[in-house]
């Protein structure tokens, strides 16, 4: 049995968990059209996860930075409170792969982050997000989970997801 490459591309790419843009799917057959070349790289923009997440950011100059390492020390261990509260976390480094959800964030968007939130390429920050697309707390040190998570859970729309048992 032979299998056509499209569809063996298909298959790795939805193994790996990337997923196809639309641009690259014919519109009428729903057939893969051509691959994209940076398919390991993630666009990422922000804003689409406005009112869906809260995100963690952690700008570092590198993975080597002692606060950036103390910072995964202390979130380690923690990742079962990110889900109930709809945290995601977001490694934005001056050197090395920056990372959003587990996949490549290119330097484009990575340059436009730091903009986005004035900060120093050489400095470490977390800036924890709200849904509503606002910092909602900064720290130049690392943070402990427990009062980042105390700083969500005492936002009126976290105290309502919480009433409602979201």
């Amino acid at each position: 049995m032979l299998i056509h490459p499209s569809i063996l591309l298909l298959l790795l790419i939805t193994a790996t968990g990337y997923s196809i843009p639309n641009q690259f799917l014919d519109r009428g057959s729903g057939r893969l059209e051509t691959a994209p070349t940076t398919n390991l790289v993630m666009a990422f923009n922000l804003n689409s996860y406005q009112w869906k997440n809260r995100l963690l950011l952690v700008f570092a100059p590198s993975e080597n930075s002692p606060d950036y390492k103390r910072q995964m020390q202390l979130l380690k261990g923690q990742e079962a409170g990110f889900p109930e509260r709809d945290l995601l976390l977001i490694e934005v480094f001056t050197e090395g792969t920056s990372r959003a959800l587990g996949k490549t964030l290119d330097q484009a968007d990575v340059d436009s982050i730091r903009k986005q939130f004035n900060i120093n390429p050489q400095e470490f920050q977390t800036v924890l997000v709200g849904k509503d697309g606002k910092s909602k707390r900064r720290d130049q040190k690392p943070v402990l989970p427990e009062v980042i998570f105390q700083v969500i859970d005492a936002m009126p729309m976290r105290q309502r997801e919480m009433h409602r048992g979201n």
